[in-house]
């Protein structure tokens, strides 16, 4: 009964789909205008590519050097990925791995903003999400930005989480595994981490293991359990995936012809298009802002914390009075640093 549920609801949303598609073409078309011509011709090409292509496609998003190449070299067996410690990537590449597309996408959060654009665009068209981060786990940045990507934009159903380079971290493995996941829920308050399947891996050590024949490299690399969570994922989620995806690529030109018509509406055109574009770009960088603020406020507070400690570990001692004078400079040197960042950031 569940599952003629599910298929009886999905079935709804395809044919609402189509209508509210149908709607929208007819008002391309009724426009008249060469551009939204334009605009109907690449929906229904995209659509048409996304629709014929018939193979559920995973996206690997995340930090820059978070060993996204190496995740997909290692699932993949190819080995003249592109793999670099610096950024690597810089377009988005597409791999076969049993019958899935697998997408390579350049690094996100950094000041590279035709990275991020590139990114969004392959996760707009991306059936499932692989979120990548190293044993560091999330920085202020990027959990602001994931939180932003789950919860503000609604893939969080879409998405699974893979933690990368486990061998770098320092402990015994189950002693790492249960600290990270204890952070993980931490930082992303008040959501819950339990709705994301999530893995800890060591993908360059499953590699070196299957090219050198090292079952102990192959063991530690935890790099099977990824590939059963990956498919298990792949299997619960693919059957919903289909309805959300053309409907992400359809709003993607919602948007240009909502500015368009907007143009060319007999009101006050002018004021119209630049009141539109400038709502587009606040919103867009209303939440880097947000997060490069916040962690400049972090980076202060994590050095005036050091200080504290300094001192406390000091008090008793001969050196306070001296290490006192010298932690006062280095607060106000701090809060200056963070002044002329702030300043420099809202410019």
């Amino acid at each position: 009964m569940a599952a003629q549920n599910s298929i009886f609801k999905s079935a709804i949303v395809g044919e609402k789909f189509n209508k509210i598609l149908a709607y929208f073409e007819k008002s391309l078309a009724e426009a008249n205008l060469p551009e939204l011509t334009e605009i109907q011709k690449k929906l229904r090409e995209e659509l048409k590519v996304y629709r014929e292509d018939g193979v559920l496609s995973v996206a690997f998003i995340g930090q820059y050097s978070s060993g996204k190449s190496t995740i997909i070299s290692a699932l993949t067996g190819n080995r003249d990925i592109k793999i670099d410690a610096d950024i690597a990537t810089d377009i988005t590449t597409a791999y076969n791995w049993n019958g899935i597309k697998i997408i390579d996408t350049p690094g996100l959060f950094t000041e590279r903003q035709d990275h991020d654009q590139i990114t969004y665009e392959a996760i707009n068209k991306a059936d499932l999400l692989v979120f990548c981060l190293t044993y560091m786990l999330f920085d202020s940045i990027t959990v602001e930005n994931f939180k932003n990507l789950a919860y503000n934009k609604g893939y969080r159903w879409k998405m699974m989480l893979v933690v990368n380079k486990m061998s770098d971290g320092a402990g015994e493995e189950e002693e790492l595994i249960a600290h990270y996941r204890e952070s993980l829920a931490q930082a992303l308050k008040p959501y819950s981490f339990d709705e994301f399947p999530v893995c800890f891996i060591d993908a360059k050590d499953y590699c070196e293991g299957i090219d050198e024949k090292e079952d102990f490299l192959i063991e530690i690399s935890r790099f099977q359990t990824f590939i059963d969570a990956l498919n298990k994922f792949v299997q619960k989620r693919s059957a919903f995936v289909k309805f959300d995806t053309p409907i992400r690529i359809a709003l993607g030109f919602v948007d240009e012809a909502e500015l368009i018509f907007t143009r060319n509406s007999p009101e006050d055109n002018a004021f119209l298009e630049i009141l539109t574009r400038l709502s587009r770009i606040l919103r867009k960088e209303r939440s880097r802002l947000q997060t490069k603020v916040k962690n400049i406020t972090l980076k202060m507070s994590s050095h005036i914390v050091k200080e504290g400690t300094v001192l406390a570990n000091a008090v008793g001692t001969e050196d306070f009075a001296l290490l006192n004078q010298q932690s006062e400079l280095n607060v106000k040197k701090h809060y200056e640093t963070a002044e002329a960042e702030l300043q420099n950031v809202i410019k």
